[in-house]
């Protein structure tokens, strides 16, 4: 069986979820053997079959039903991950925790790009349904969080740091 991953958008503070109760949930919701990584809303789960859509749908209504929260999910297969994970031009970076990819529910309209205001920091690289950013002045005082990407964009995004990412690799080997 395939693993995929599920990366719950708005994990914590009052949305947050006991993991353990999150994969029993998950796992009674037919989603298979159910691993969790941090408290961030980071799953990974037996696709059983089903497509990326349709686990995150899964996920998302099994969310609501149980915890009464309505989180965004966006899913990716372990090859998409990895692939992910191999693309991300930033990945030598000396710092991994100030280098996020934003997944992306959907790939923008063609011909969309990621503009950078001139005195960030930052740097971006939109690359289908994934924006690489490096944060060399780190992630917490930037405004170009997942949130700012979503509405230049017009998709949903979740933000993942380069160590998670390749921690999620692996668990869903």
């Amino acid at each position: 069986m395939s693993r995929s991953i599920a990366l719950i958008r708005g994990v914590g503070g009052p949305t947050a979820l006991k993991m353990a109760a999150l994969r029993e949930v998950l796992a009674s919701a037919g989603l298979g053997e159910v691993e969790t990584l941090q408290v961030a809303g980071n799953v990974v789960l037996d696709d059983g079959g089903r497509s990326p859509d349709q686990i995150a749908g899964a996920v998302r209504e099994a969310v609501r039903g149980a915890f009464g929260f309505d989180l965004p999910v966006i899913v990716r297969t372990h090859a998409e991950l990895a692939d992910a994970h191999a693309c991300n031009p930033f990945a030598d970076a000396a710092e991994g925790r100030w280098v996020q990819t934003v997944f992306l529910s959907e790939t923008p309209p063609a011909g969309t790009t990621v503009v950078i205001p001139a005195d960030s920091p930052e740097d971006a690289v939109l690359d289908g349904r994934e924006i690489f950013v490096r944060y060399p002045e780190g992630i917490g005082g930037s405004k170009l969080q997942a949130g700012w990407f979503e509405k230049r964009l017009g998709v949903t995004g979740t933000a993942r740091n380069a160590n998670t990412v390749a921690k999620l690799v692996e668990m869903s080997r």
